[in-house]
């Protein structure tokens, strides 16, 4: 296993961003040990209300099923943290709700209600049924990386998730990382080996 964290810490280094300069402070390639603890974490929270619906973290999960997950501890106001695709509130496999990033258009053209700065629920195409309330999850989904590069004969599969707060507060932790700025933001970056 140590060969193996070894081998994903030589491929994180290699990448082809300067850390001071794109505002990451810390990285660490995680253990298996360490993956089943933030999948324990993240399951959790997916128990936990927000705005009345249940969440699912798409890209976090994915970032945790990869053959290597580097946790990341950054300041976000200067780290290129993907935004896109957005957070989005499914009824099944159906936009009734998403966050806009940069003036981006809402993907509904009906009436959209801003609950929050940037996030607009579309009450129109919410289920109307009660018992159908729990087909409803916020729900992040994967992104990709945009600041891998170089690295395309070396790695597949990148995918980017942006913890919970217990897995954000676990990553300061074994980071090590107190909160001394105010954007002290934490990701994680997973990616599969690329067989030669």
């Amino acid at each position: 296993m140590k060969c193996k964290t070894y081998y994903g810490t030589c491929l994180f280094k290699s990448i082809h961003f300067e850390t001071a300069e794109e505002g990451v402070l810390t990285a660490e390639v995680l253990t298996q040990m360490d993956k089943e603890i933030l999948i324990v974490l993240e399951s959790e929270e997916e128990n936990v209300d927000f705005l009345g619906f249940k969440r699912y973290n798409e890209g976090l999960k994915e970032a945790l099923n990869r053959d290597f997950s580097i946790a990341l501890v950054f300041r976000s106001s200067l780290f290129p943290m993907p935004h896109n695709p957005p957070v989005k509130l499914l009824y099944w496999d159906f936009t009734v709700g998403e966050m806009l990033y940069g003036g981006a258009p809402p993907s509904y053209k009906g009436r959209a209600v801003e609950v929050f700065k940037g996030f607009v629920i579309y009450p129109d195409l919410l289920p109307r049924k009660l018992s159908e309330k729990i087909h409803v999850k916020l729900v992040y989904l994967k992104r990709t990386p945009q600041f891998i590069s170089g690295l395309d004969d070396s790695i597949e599969d990148p995918v980017y998730g942006e913890p919970s707060p217990k897995v954000h507060m676990f990553i300061l932790k074994k980071l090590k990382v107190s909160a001394a700025f105010s954007d002290i933001a934490t990701g994680i970056v997973g990616f599969n080996a690329r067989n030669s």
